[in-house]
């Protein structure tokens, strides 16, 4: 379509915004913005390591070492900025070992560390007209010079240079070390002069220092140091000398005179083991090689014990050996031996020769002889033979059980001088008192018993002396002025408790197993297993006192049943007792008011003393009044438990019927002043004694 009023077209164009490319430059930084920024950058990072890092001197020997640190490291001079932490440090220097080490940077400002290199080895080069010269460097050997001795650590050395038939030298070297080498010139002093020798007869080898030299009349040197020489000669004794020669010198040996060789005697004997004399003087035993002087005859004489002497004459030749073996002769003996039983063996030194009585042809020398049978002891001897005289001996073997009982003493001595006595009883009887018994009580009521275990009783009751070995201060005091406190008076006031500890006192002094077992000072039990001391048992006590050696059983301890006594036998409540005692026997004096000195009055037919009189005596059995019924209780030891303990026997203070029999029992714990003790122990554990 045309516009009417002729005017152009509308046409359309492309937009183009306004300040377009200004707005594009401003994007893209300027090259000095960057370089500022990095700058900045770097400066803020160093910054901040100057901050952090801590000052490191290195004191550095040598000076001259060249140090590398790992890590970030700022280096001034000695100084070197570090961070904190494990660092490698290595440094190196001409002459010296590398150095390589791991160094700690801590938090303090600042640090110094010493850092010393080692210096290497020196070499020493030594120059000598001489060779094969031996070198000692602080006295160890080094090699042999002239030539260059290497690795010689820096410092001061002490040289020491010898060579045989020259003097030793010896020089100071200071070593430089650090890899070098350095020169010495030495110079050996000839250290020998000369000497002729002559020898009668000549042609002697002549040795110096173990060198052969020739053969005499010789002219050889020796040195002012000292040499030795040899001489050897066919024939003739070696003959060795230490000699000198001022050096540069020379001289003359006396003549010497060879001394011509000895010979060998090889001597043996059958048996071997004689004794050997050669011309009077002893040499040795057979087997024997010995030198002798050669050309001369030898009397050599042979002795063994139980051989004949043996004479022989020899000679030998020089360097040469003569054989002497000798068949020694016996010399023999006999004895006679008879011997019970008839089938007993006997052996000597080991052998058997046979069973029974017999004749045994021996040598003149001391022998073993035993003689033994199953179910007997051995019998053991040694016997000598005497020849041309016939020697008799009658040997009666033990059995096992006789030789026990022969082991074991019939006495023995305590040692605070308490004498007991060995019993075996192996026998029954009755303990207690029949019913119709005039004066029973009720508490001794009779039962069967049997002692089968042997013991030692005491002889005597236990005096004040001995009982003050354990208790230095105790005292039995006295009634009425009358003493009962003498060293040899029976103890009295003696608890139980300390009459058993004493026992255990007087075991443990002498190496005994104790028999009572005590807690917090108090006795608790028994060990019947040991053999220490103990109070007897009731059983042991009455039948040591009321059953006699034809084994029949008393009421009193006198030699009939009367009462009162019509002798006197024991210390009891008697007329020398009125002004103490209510109660006392009529027209009885036995002289003593109170205790007598034990052992006063006749032993019983055991030999025992005091045993009805004098002080009644505690025993070991708990108080009980009811006896056990049946069999015949073996070695009893009364009940296991109780209040009280038994005691047995009268004393100076009794004198009713009841009191003065032997079977007569009271009770108690406390001590009182007619009451002690007697000990007793068995002889070994149960099942030693046969």
């Amino acid at each position: 379509m045309v516009d009417k009023n002729n005017t152009p077209p509308l046409t359309a164009t492309d937009f183009t915004p306004l300040q377009s490319k200004a707005q594009k430059r401003s994007t893209r930084p300027s090259g000095a913005l960057l370089f500022t920024t990095a700058f900045t950058l770097v400066a803020v990072l160093i910054l901040v390591f100057l901050f952090a890092a801590r000052a490191l001197i290195l004191r550095l020997d040598p000076a001259t070492a060249v140090v590398d640190i790992s890590g970030l490291t700022f280096h001034i001079g000695d100084n070197y900025l570090l961070l904190r932490g494990e660092h490698q440090l290595s440094a190196e220097a001409p002459g010296y070992y590398p150095l390589s080490k791991t160094i700690e940077v801590s938090d303090q400002a600042t640090q110094q560390i010493d850092i010393s290199l080692q210096p290497l080895p020196g070499n020493l080069l030594i120059n000598a007209s001489l060779s094969d010269i031996e070198v000692y460097i602080d006295d160890q050997l080094a090699g042999t010079v002239p030539g260059t001795l290497e690795q010689i650590s820096r410092g001061a050395h002490k040289l020491d240079f010898r060579k045989y038939r020259y003097f030793p030298l010896q020089q100071e070297v200071q070593i430089e070390g650090l890899g070098k080498t350095q020169a010495v010139e030495i110079t050996l002093q000839p250290a020998w002069g000369h000497m002729d020798f002559t020898t009668v007869p000549a042609g002697a080898e002549l040795y110096i220092d173990d060198r052969l030299i020739g053969q005499t009349p010789i002219t050889a040197e020796v040195l002012e140091t000292g040499s030795q020489i040899t001489l050897r000669a066919a024939g003739y004794k070696t003959l060795q000398q230490q000699i000198t020669v001022k050096a540069g010198t020379k001289a003359q040996h006396p003549l010497i005179e060879m001394i011509v060789a000895d010979g060998q005697l090889a001597i043996n004997s059958s048996p071997q083991g004689a004794s050997i004399t050669i011309d009077k003087q002893f040499s040795g035993v057979t087997p024997l090689l010995v030198d002798v002087a050669p050309f001369t005859k030898h009397k050599v004489e042979l002795f063994l014990e139980g051989y004949l002497k043996a004479t022989r004459s020899i000679a030998v030749k020089p360097e040469q050996q003569a054989d002497l073996n000798v068949d020694l002769t016996p010399n023999i003996g006999t004895v006679q031996l008879r011997v019970s039983p008839a089938d007993a063996t006997i052996k000597v030194d080991g052998k058997s020769q046979g069973s029974g009585s017999q004749t045994l042809s021996l040598n003149a020398k001391p022998h073993s002889i035993s003689v033994e049978k199953s179910g007997y002891q051995t019998k053991s001897m040694t016997v000598t033979p005497r020849p041309g005289h016939q020697q008799a001996l009658t040997v009666k073997l033990l059995t096992l059980e006789q030789a026990y009982w022969a082991s074991r003493p019939p006495t023995a001595n305590s040692s605070v001088g308490i004498q007991l006595k060995l019993f075996r009883p192996d026998q029954q009887f009755m303990l207690g008192a029949p019913r119709r018994q005039p004066g029973r009580r009720a508490n001794e009521a009779e039962r069967s018993v049997a002692l089968k275990r042997p013991f030692y009783l005491a002889t005597h009751e236990t005096t004040n002396a001995q009982y003050r070995r354990w208790k230095d201060q105790h005292s039995s005091t006295a009634i009425k002025g009358q003493t009962l406190d003498m060293n040899d008076q029976p103890v009295a006031r003696v608890s139980w408790q300390d009459a058993a500890l004493f026992c255990n006192w007087l075991s443990r002094k002498e190496g005994l197993p104790p028999f009572y077992i005590i807690e917090e000072s108090r006795i608790v039990g028994f060990n019947w297993d040991a053999h220490g001391y103990r109070l007897p048992t009731e059983a042991e006590w009455a039948w040591a006192a009321k059953i006699d050696a034809q084994s029949k059983s008393h009421i009193f301890p006198w030699s009939n049943d009367l009462y009162p006594p019509l002798e006197v036998t024991d210390n009891y409540a008697d007329q020398s007792a009125r002004a103490l005692i209510s109660f006392t026997l009529p027209n009885y004096n036995d002289q003593y008011p109170v205790s007598a000195v034990v052992g006063s009055f006749k032993a019983n037919s055991k030999g025992l003393y005091e045993m009805s009189g004098n002080v009644a005596e505690w025993v070991n059995d708990y108080f009980d009044i009811r006896p056990r019924r049946g069999e015949p209780e073996v070695d009893p030891r009364g009940p296991q438990q109780g209040n009280k303990h038994v005691i047995r026997g009268a004393s100076w203070a009794l004198a009713s019927r009841t009191e003065l029999r032997l079977s007569y029992r009271d009770s108690g714990n406390d001590g009182r002043i007619d009451l002690g003790f007697r000990i007793a122990r068995y002889v070994d554990k149960p099942g030693s004694d046969l």
